[in-house]
């Protein structure tokens, strides 16, 4: 997890929060670049592997995901928030803190 941001305010505000972050910048932010060492480019093997520097091997064709989904659809929608309170109170057997898990419909 983690976010791409350009503007440094916002990526003082991840840093003190604990969220990875990466501050992209154009080339006219740094006219005059110093580069220390040149790092070599991860590339994954035949197999879809990469190996990492502490000789991890990353199976990058595992198309099976780790967890659960739980949702699959746009952040800012009701939806994601109701499967997320569905999750928890599954997964912790407690009554969610967010109401009803399912949205409730106009008129009923």
């Amino acid at each position: 997890m983690g976010a791409f941001v350009e503007k440094v305010e916002e990526a003082d505000l991840l840093f003190h929060a604990g969220i990875p972050l990466w501050l992209v910048r154009t080339s006219g932010d740094c006219p005059n670049p110093r580069v220390d060492k040149l790092a070599t480019v991860i590339r994954e093997d035949h197999s879809q592997r990469v190996k990492l520097h502490t000789g991890y091997l990353l199976n990058c064709a595992d198309n099976e995901p780790s967890n659960n989904v739980i949702y699959i659809g746009l952040a800012n929608k009701t939806k994601l928030y109701s499967a997320m309170a569905r999750y928890v109170q599954i997964q912790f057997q407690i009554p969610t803190l967010f109401g009803r898990s399912e949205p409730s419909r106009i008129g009923s």
